[in-house]
């Protein structure tokens, strides 16, 4: 069987869209108890991504060329070109010759505390900061992902429907990349350092 890679890359793109329709239903009913914002980049420690998100941000980049200013475009656009095949080197080299903030282990991508790769941002960091539930939590159903949203509610007592079901999230991501994987002869197990996408960047 052959997959479309085209067709695949628009499935993560509308996964990516629901993600975000949580965040803003939630901005919505509680503007008050939302933390997270442009400026704070606390929770901005992820390391590498797997081979479809990977995809995503170096077809952004390439997509984009004008990040002088650390401006994004919120057009997402997607071609065929720069599938990662070869990580290279897997040792995280700990000169912060892309990191200008205080700490050593933020995501390469995060500049004066802003993502310049936001539009094309991973699935993680869209949900991270709402309230998630999974069948994985042993001691409760719902959890928060940030200690600073939400200070006047019990994760148990927020709604359901403006909760992220991590379970259903990370299933259609992981057949999302699987997908792709196979229809370009990658291992669905390599995943890619953000730092290494981040060279091709800021070089």
């Amino acid at each position: 069987m052959k997959y479309r890679v085209p067709g695949i890359v628009d499935n993560y793109r509308k996964l990516c869209v629901y993600c975000d329709s949580i965040w803003n239903s939630v901005i919505e009913a509680y503007p008050d108890e939302i933390a997270c914002r442009e400026g704070c980049g606390i929770c901005c420690e992820l390391r590498t991504v797997n081979q479809i998100e990977a995809y995503v941000i170096r077809s952004y980049i390439d997509n984009n060329k004008n990040f002088g200013d650390d401006k994004c475009d919120d057009d997402m656009n997607v071609d065929n070109d720069g599938i990662i095949v070869d990580t290279g080197d897997t040792n995280v080299n700990n000169g912060d010759e892309f990191i200008d903030n205080d700490n050593a282990d933020a995501c390469p991508f995060l500049r004066r505390q802003s993502c310049t790769i936001y539009p094309a941002r991973p699935i993680i960091c869209r949900t991270h900061g709402l309230i998630l539930r999974s069948s994985e939590f042993p001691l409760s159903k719902q959890a928060a992902s940030c200690p600073y949203n939400f200070p006047s509610i019990r994760p148990d007592d927020f709604p359901q429907e403006l909760t992220a079901d991590v379970d259903i999230i990370t299933k259609n991501l992981v057949n999302l990349n699987l997908a792709f994987c196979m229809a370009n002869g990658v291992s669905a197990e390599i995943r890619v350092l953000l730092r290494d996408l981040a060279e091709k960047l800021f070089s």
